[in-house]
C-alpha cells in the first residue's frame, strides 16, 4: 500500500522531528513557566505599586481637604484609601519577586504607620490652625519620601523583567541552534525521501492537476482514470465525484439566485403601490403585496388587465419605456367599494450587458390627485360659464353705447366705454382660453386625426402668417428637413400652436427681426417644429414655469393674458407630443414641440 510506504521512508524523518518537538516542548514549557510566573508576580507588584501611589496622593488631598474644614469628607476618602494602600502593602510583602526588596518593604510599612498616627491626629483635631501645624510638621516629609520608596519597588520591577528578558533569550539562542542542526538533517532527509516517493505519486497527482485545471475551464463531465485500489486510487474517485457534484450544481438552482430572490421580493414588497414584474413571454415572474391584493380584488388570473397588458406588450416590442404624465392614462378600478385612480409607468428591465429580460410595472395610486383635477377643473368650468353669460352682456352694452344708438356721447365719456370694451373684450378672450383648456384636459375635445406632411403643415401656416409678419416689418424664413416622415395631427387643433409661438414671436422681435418655421426630424423617428425669433430671451430660472397658466416673465412690457402657451401645451400633449423651449437671454428664444412620426410613409 502506498501508504505502508510513504510511512516506512518518513520514519527516520518523522523520529527526528519527534526529538526535536519533544525537546523545544520541554524547554518552552519550563520557559513558559517561569515566564508566567515572573511576569504574574512583577505585574502584581507594579499594579500593588501603582494603587498605592495613587491611595498616598488621594490621602494627602484629604488631609488638604481636612485642613480646610471638610473633615467629614475628608475622613471617608482618608479612611477608603488608606484600607487600599494597607491591602496592596500586604500583598506586596506575600509577593516573592520582593523577597530580595525587604528593607524597602520594612520603610514602606514604617512610614506608613507613622501616616496613619499623623493622619488620625488630624482628623481628630478641632482647629484649622493644629490640623496645618500636624500637616507640615509630620506629613510634608512623609509623603514624598513614601513616594520615593514606592517608585524604588516600581524600578525593582522594571529590573526584573528586564533580567527575565535576558534568560529568554539565551534560551531561544539555544534553542534555535539545535533547530536548525535538526532542520539541516530533515532536509536531507526530506530530499531522499522525495525522490523514492516521486515516482510512486507523481504521475498520477499530474493526471489530477491537469484534470483539474480542465474542470476550473467548465468541463464538469470530465473524469479521470482509477489505476490503483490504493490511496491515488481513492482520490481519484473522490475527485470523480466532486467534478458531478459540481455538474449537478451549475445545473440546478444555486443557493445564492434563492436568496436574490427572497431579496428582491421582500424589497418589492415595501412598496406600497402595486408592483408586477414581466417576463419577455409577457408572464407575470414576480408582484408585491399590494400587486396581489389588487388581483385578487379585481379578480385576476395571474394577469394583468387588458388595457395595462397590451401597454406592456408594446414596451417589450418597442424597447421604449411608457411614462404617461397626464390622467388620460390613469386606470380606474374598483377596490374595496371605492374607486382607485391608478397612473401606470412600465420600464423596460435589462441585464447588465443592456439586454431585455422583461418588463416592470409600477400602479401609482394617483386617486387623490385626480379627485383634486377634476375639482379643480369643474370649478374652472362653473366659474366660466357662469362669468360669460353677464359679460357677453356687458359687451353688448358697451358696443350699443358706442354706436350711440341710445343717444349722443362726450369724448370723455366714449374713451372711458371704449377702455371697458377693450377689457371685457380680454376677459372673453381670457375665458374662452380657461374653457378651452378645461376641455383638452378633459379629453372633452376630440381630435380629427390625419396623416400629413411635415413641409406641407409648416408652409401652410406660413401662407397664414406671412402678411402679418411682413406688416410688422419682420422677415419670415422656413426650413425643413430632409426626409421627414409624415405627421398624425388635427389641423384645426395644431394651427393655434404655430400661431401662438409666432404671435409671440412677432411681439418680443426687434424691428427688421427674422422670425423662423423650422421642421427637423429627431433619432427616434419624431419630428420637431419650433419657431425662433431674435427677441430679449427669457432668463432660465422662467424656462420651466413658461408654459404654467397664468405666468408672464417679470419685467415684460408686452401685454398678455399667459394663457397661450398653456393651451398650446394642451394641445401637443393631446396628440401624444411634447413643448420645449431654448432661449438665451439677449440671443432670442426657440419654442418648439416634438410630435412622434406616422410610420405609414416618409416624405
Amino acid at each position: 500500500m502506498l501508504r505502508t510506504r510513504i510511512f516506512l521512508n518518513l520514519i527516520p524523518f518523522v523520529g527526528l522531528l519527534v526529538a526535536v518537538g519533544v525537546y523545544a516542548i520541554i524547554l518552552f514549557s519550563r520557559l513558559a513557566s517561569e515566564v508566567n510566573r515572573t511576569v504574574t508576580n512583577n505585574y502584581n507588584s507594579a499594579s500593588a505599586a501603582a494603587s498605592m501611589g495613587l491611595a498616598l496622593s488621594r490621602m494627602d488631598t484629604a488631609l488638604q481637604r481636612a485642613i480646610n474644614s471638610d473633615a467629614i469628607t475628608a475622613r471617608q476618602m482618608f479612611e477608603a484609601n488608606f484600607g487600599v494602600f494597607e491591602e496592596n502593602l500586604r500583598n506586596l510583602k506575600a509577593n516573592e519577586v520582593m523577597a530580595d526588596r525587604s528593607l524597602l518593604l520594612t520603610q514602606l510599612s514604617t512610614n506608613f504607620t507613622e501616616l496613619r498616627i499623623s493622619g488620625s491626629g488630624i482628623l481628630n483635631s478641632f482647629g484649622p490652625r493644629q490640623r496645618r501645624q500636624i500637616y507640615d510638621d509630620e506629613i510634608v516629609t512623609r509623603t514624598p519620601m513614601m513616594s520615593s520608596l514606592i517608585e524604588q519597588i516600581r524600578i525593582a520591577n522594571q529590573d526584573n523583567i528586564v533580567t527575565t528578558g535576558k534568560q529568554i533569550q539565551h534560551v531561544t539562542r539555544s534553542l534555535s541552534s539545535f533547530m536548525i542542526a535538526g532542520l539541516v538533517v530533515a532536509v536531507f532527509i526530506s530530499f531522499f525521501a522525495s525522490y523514492k516517493l516521486g515516482k510512486a505519486i507523481l504521475r498520477p497527482i499530474q493526471t489530477l492537476t491537469n484534470a483539474a485545471r480542465e474542470i476550473g475551464q467548465g468541463k464538469l463531465n470530465l473524469t479521470v482514470p482509477v489505476l490503483s485500489s490504493d490511496e491515488l486510487g481513492e482520490l481519484a474517485t473522490t475527485f470523480n465525484n466532486m467534478a458531478a457534484q459540481l455538474n449537478l450544481y451549475r445545473e440546478g438552482t444555486t443557493e445564492q439566485i434563492v436568496r436574490l430572490h427572497r431579496t428582491m421580493e421582500a424589497a418589492l414588497a415595501s412598496f406600497s403601490d402595486p408592483i408586477f414584474i414581466i417576463d419577455r413571454m409577457g408572464r407575470i415572474e414576480l408582484k408585491n403585496r399590494a400587486a396581489q391584493e389588487l388581483g385578487a380584488q379585481l379578480g385576476l388570473d395571474s394577469g394583468l388587465p387588458p388595457r395595462l397588458h397590451a401597454a406592456a406588450d408594446e414596451v417589450l416590442h418597442s424597447g421604449k419605456d411608457f411614462l404617461p404624465d397626464s390622467f388620460k392614462e390613469v386606470l380606474t378600478f374598483r377596490v374595496k367599494g371605492e374607486e382607485k385612480s391608478f397612473l401606470p409607468r412600465i420600464h423596460m428591465v435589462r441585464e447588465a450587458d443592456t439586454k431585455p429580460v422583461g418588463v416592470a410595472v409600477v400602479l401609482h395610486d394617483v386617486t387623490r390627485f385626480r379627485l383634486l383635477d377634476d375639482a379643480k377643473t369643474n370649478l374652472v368650468n362653473t366659474v366660466s360659464h357662469e362669468l360669460k353669460t353677464p359679460l357677453t352682456s356687458v359687451r353688448m352694452v358697451h358696443h350699443l353705447l358706442l354706436e350711440k344708438s341710445l343717444g349722443s356721447l362726450n369724448k370723455k365719456q366714449e374713451e372711458l366705454l371704449e377702455t371697458a370694451r377693450k377689457d371685457s373684450e380680454r376677459l372673453l378672450k381670457m375665458l374662452d382660453a380657461l374653457l378651452d383648456i378645461a376641455r383638452l384636459e378633459a379629453g372633452a375635445s376630440s381630435l380629427a386625426l390625419e396623416s400629413v406632411s411635415p413641409s406641407d403643415l409648416v408652409h401652410s401656416i406660413r401662407d397664414e402668417v406671412q402678411r402679418t409678419i411682413t406688416d410688422q416689418g419682420l422677415k419670415l424664413a422656413c426650413e425643413i428637413g430632409p426626409s421627414l416622415p409624415k405627421v398624425l395631427v388635427d389641423r384645426q387643433q395644431i394651427g393655434p400652436v404655430f400661431h401662438n409661438f409666432i404671435s409671440n414671436a412677432v411681439k418680443h422681435s426687434p424691428p427688421s427681426g427674422k422670425i423662423e418655421i423650422n421642421a427637423s426630424a429627431l433619432t427616434d423617428g419624431s419630428v420637431q417644429f419650433s419657431v425662433k425669433d431674435e427677441g430679449t430671451g427669457i432668463p432660465e430660472q422662467y424656462q420651466g414655469l413658461i408654459f404654467d397658466r397664468f405666468f408672464r416673465v417679470p419685467g415684460q412690457k408686452k401685454r398678455g393674458v399667459g394663457l397661450g402657451l398653456s393651451i398650446a401645451r394642451e394641445i401637443v400633449v393631446a396628440h401624444g407630443g411634447r413643448v420645449g423651449v431654448r432661449s438665451e437671454p439677449g440671443k432670442g428664444s426657440e419654442f418648439y414641440f416634438i410630435l412622434n412620426g406616422d410610420e405609414t410613409g416618409v416624405i
